[in-house]
């Protein structure tokens, strides 16, 4: 096939017509838009194409978010070629400005080309003098090398383990996976019900494939933790999609990082959780997921700089990511570096208003410096408390409104009843309001009630006035023990 209708890098083939890819055995095929971001990319390898160049081939007529759907069509074309690491292995980014391609094309054979020109005639004696110096060559060897039987020679032979062979997705299953990837990093709407759909169409096209199992854990787990789905109901099916992935293939990332935090954040197992992660990085030590996971971790175990290292990490990986980003600033916040912590957050939340986790981040830094009028604001405009379902509460306590206060709690002890953890937000509200016993008595329920906020307690500026009670200790014990 042609290079006009073939483009050849890295031991990747790409028909520029239909798309298909393959690599190793392995085919899959690109859709239309990462397909032409590619074309447009490999033609000018090694020069800059600007974002309004990108804009104007993908969309000529013009659209209103053409920058999002940019952002989405290159993150597809990443994930395809597996280009997602902190060094670009062939799209490189250079923000605000556009894409290069740093790919090595393959070369295009140019001596065979020549030779097809040739006359027939001068072709066959080419040929044919090829053909004699292969002979000659063959020749000397065997001349020269002392007899062997076939058994011997294998058995001097280097001894070479194929790897198991990776899933290939169907194109359908792989583009409804992609779609279920960027649905689940948004944070403007609550994708996480598109996302889910997203993924389970996947898997109805492709039962066995086990990148989508782990997907579909992954957002069953997170809409467990941002209070969207009740930890009875989703926790089990997060858990037997990992474990489904990892029966299909073990030997990938993404279902170690998922079991690892679900060991983490719903049973609270730190030695299991740590498990799976290292395995994660002996496979893959450049997912962003894995790395963010990690950083989960280390602050739940109160280490502040690993824990920020480990964000870092991640978000050096996949920038775009804003989960990413807001748990940065709440590991400043829960290490008392508010200014840091707000400084950080309010260009992140100008450019994304409706990110309503940072904007509880954002408000609990405010009230921690004393600034009660910006808290205020930004707790105004949060529309789904998520996560941090004390947020009103612990202002209005601020505030000296304690009748105000109580009834947050009241809505807490209603989710709970629905089954959902509150006992460790109603124990932050009673601690801002002074109530130390009951903060106590909701902390200890915390520990039964699946509070998925409890495993940050040796950081948390909201639990310090509990911090120096017996009921800290006893807890604290509980939930770490020796592990």
């Amino acid at each position: 096939m042609s290079a006009e209708t073939e483009l050849q890098f890295d031991g990747w083939t790409v028909n520029r017509i239909s798309g298909e890819i393959a690599k190793d055995g392995n085919a899959a095929r690109l859709p239309q838009q990462p397909l032409r971001i590619l074309l447009e990319l490999f033609d000018h390898a090694g020069e800059v194409v600007t974002r309004e160049q990108l804009v104007k081939s993908l969309w000529p007529g013009g659209i209103v978010d053409f920058d999002n759907g940019l952002n989405v069509a290159v993150r597809k074309l990443r994930v395809a070629l597996d280009d997602v690491g902190d060094t670009p292995k062939y799209i490189e980014t250079l923000p605000r400005v556009g894409y290069r391609f740093v790919g090595k094309p393959a070369p295009e054979g140019p001596a065979l080309d020549a030779i097809l020109k040739l006359p027939r005639n001068a072709q066959l004696a080419l040929m044919l003098t090829l053909v004699a110096i292969g002979v000659a060559i063959a020749g000397a060897w065997w001349w020269t090398t002392p007899a062997r039987g076939a058994a011997q020679i294998a058995a001097a032979a280097p001894a070479t383990i194929p790897a198991k062979a990776r899933h290939t997705p169907s194109v359908r299953a792989l583009e409804l996976y992609l779609d279920g990837i960027h649905e689940r990093s948004r944070r403007d709407i609550n994708s996480n019900p598109i996302a889910i759909r997203k993924f389970e169409a996947a898997l109805k096209e492709d039962p066995n494939y086990p990148q989508a199992w782990a997907a579909l854990g992954d957002i069953l787990s997170s809409s467990v933790i941002r209070q969207m789905i009740p930890p009875a109901e989703g926790v089990p099916k997060a858990r037997a999609a990992a474990r489904r992935a990892l029966a299909l293939d073990e030997g990938i990332v993404e279902p170690h990082a998922l079991m690892g935090e679900i060991y983490l954040d719903h049973d609270r197992n730190f030695a299991a959780a740590r498990a799976e992660f290292d395995r994660g990085l002996e496979i893959n030590d450049r997912s962003a997921r894995l790395w963010h996971h990690i950083a989960m971790w280390q602050a739940h175990q109160g280490y502040v700089d690993e824990s920020l290292a480990a964000v870092r990490r991640a978000r050096e990986i996949e920038p775009m990511t804003l989960l990413y980003a807001s748990n940065y600033a709440l590991v400043l916040y829960s290490a008392r570096r508010y200014t840091e912590a707000i400084e950080f957050l309010k260009p992140l939340i100008e450019a994304n208003p409706r990110f309503d986790q940072a904007r509880s981040v954002l408000a609990r830094a405010l009230i921690a410096t004393g600034d009660l009028a910006g808290a205020t604001e930004q707790v105004r405009l949060i529309a789904e408390p998520g996560l941090n379902q004390s947020d009103q509460g612990l202002l209005f306590a601020k505030l000296g409104r304690r009748d105000a206060a109580l009834r947050e709690i009241e809505r807490l002890e209603a989710r709970g009843r629905d089954g959902f953890g509150v006992g460790y937000s109603e124990a932050t509200i009673y601690a801002a309001l002074g109530d130390l016993d009951r903060g106590c008595a909701a902390l200890k329920r915390a520990v039964d009630d699946h509070s998925l906020l409890l495993g940050w307690m040796r950081l948390d500026p909201g639990i310090d006035p509990l911090r120096d009670r017996q009921c800290f200790a006893d807890v604290e014990q509980q939930l770490y023990g020796n592990k």
